[in-house]
């Protein structure tokens, strides 16, 4: 299981809440933001979180947009999608006026390198308004999906990561906006560990 990690001092001349959130270009969602940490000025915080995988389902007070904070509602379920023969299915029902999940199992069907939510029809599109399909990384949600009845949501294992300065909280939908300056943090070439500096006019710089 592969580590990564992204070292960020901030120079800006004042503390800074940053965040690190992660988005799927081909796919229609929300990204959340995954971590955040007040880092005072001249002072430094490193990120850092394992490639592992999990599905889950979740809540929020109104319907998913950029701004509303996302809520797990059941206990994430560890998938191996880049495995052969790993778990990479997960059905989402809905029993007694609650949704509801179980255990994650390997359906042949879903491509290696992908990993698969499914809904039912126990519940109605009201009912799910307020509920959102999440994949994990390292525990913690990191981009969700408007849930729906009998529907099949496709996720893939090639995000892109960011990094920001933000005033919203670790699990709020962000989608490039309710951020500043975010900046993709670009892990190639075997390369797993990334520095950068933010400066006083709120940019990001490589080091």
């Amino acid at each position: 299981m592969s580590n990564y990690s992204i070292k960020v001092t901030n120079k800006s001349g004042a503390a800074q809440n940053i965040a690190v959130y992660q988005n799927y270009p081909n796919i229609e969602g929300h990204p959340l933001v995954w971590f955040a940490k007040n880092v005072n000025n001249s002072n430094n915080n490193t990120f850092s979180w394992k490639i592992d995988w999990a599905l889950n389902w979740g809540t929020s007070n109104q319907p998913l947009v950029p701004g509303v904070m996302w809520n797990s509602g059941g206990t994430p379920q560890a998938v191996q999608p880049n495995s052969s023969g790993g778990d990479n299915m997960m059905d989402i029902t809905y029993i007694n006026g609650d949704f509801d999940s179980e255990a994650a199992y390997n359906n042949p069907v879903v491509p290696k390198g992908s990993m698969e939510i499914s809904t039912d029809t126990s519940f109605t599109v009201a009912e799910s308004e307020k509920m959102s399909v999440s994949v994990y990384m390292d525990n913690q949600p990191t981009f969700a999906m408007q849930g729906k009845p009998n529907g099949k949501y496709l996720f893939d294992t090639h995000p892109t990561y960011y990094i920001c300065v933000t005033d919203s909280k670790t699990g709020v939908a962000v989608s490039g906006t309710f951020v500043t300056s975010p900046t993709e943090a670009q892990f190639s070439g075997g390369i797993t560990t990334l520095e950068f500096e933010l400066s006083d006019t709120l940019e990001f710089k490589q080091l």
